[in-house]
């Protein structure tokens, strides 16, 4: 009686779960502070606003002439792109929160299930990333790979 445990059912995780705990990965990984603030899109957009300042600052001093003008220029570029990496990661959050999608998103992703099985599967395999301490490139490059399923939404 003291033992008694239990029967755990193992529930399979479809393509819908795997993208969405790969996208909400992205964001806690994009949002550290969101664990202070308590709410992960307020954070997200407070980062992107806070990209879209940085495009505005450096575009004003982007002269090719000079290597400060050439350092703005890539800081702009910069921004630029980590603003429209954060917003398509925030669109997706928000359409994969909608669970009453689940059939739709996964029929939207059949032909990229694999793909997504293998990010998954190195994905849970973190411990071997924070090893070699590749976590924040693994997350640039988990990024790059997502966006474009994630922009298919739109």
């Amino acid at each position: 009686m003291f033992f008694q445990l239990k029967d755990s059912t193992a529930t399979t995780l479809d393509t819908f779960d795997k993208i969405s705990h790969l996208v909400k990965a992205i964001l806690h990984f994009e949002c550290p502070e969101h664990r202070a603030q308590h709410h992960i899109l307020y954070t997200a957009n407070m980062k992107l606003e806070t990209y879209r300042e940085a495009q505005s600052f450096y575009r004003k001093f982007d002269d090719p002439s000079n290597a400060l003008g050439r350092l703005s220029r890539e800081a702009y570029e910069l921004a630029k792109k980590k603003y429209h990496q954060l917003f398509t990661i925030i669109r997706g959050y928000m359409h994969l929160s909608d669970h009453n999608k689940r059939n739709h998103f996964n029929h939207h992703f059949r032909f990229s299930k694999e793909k997504i099985e293998a990010m998954f599967t190195l994905f849970e395999q973190m411990h071997h990333h924070e090893h070699l301490k590749l976590e924040a490139e693994f997350y640039e490059r988990l990024k790059e790979d997502i966006i474009p399923l994630l922009t298919q939404f739109e």
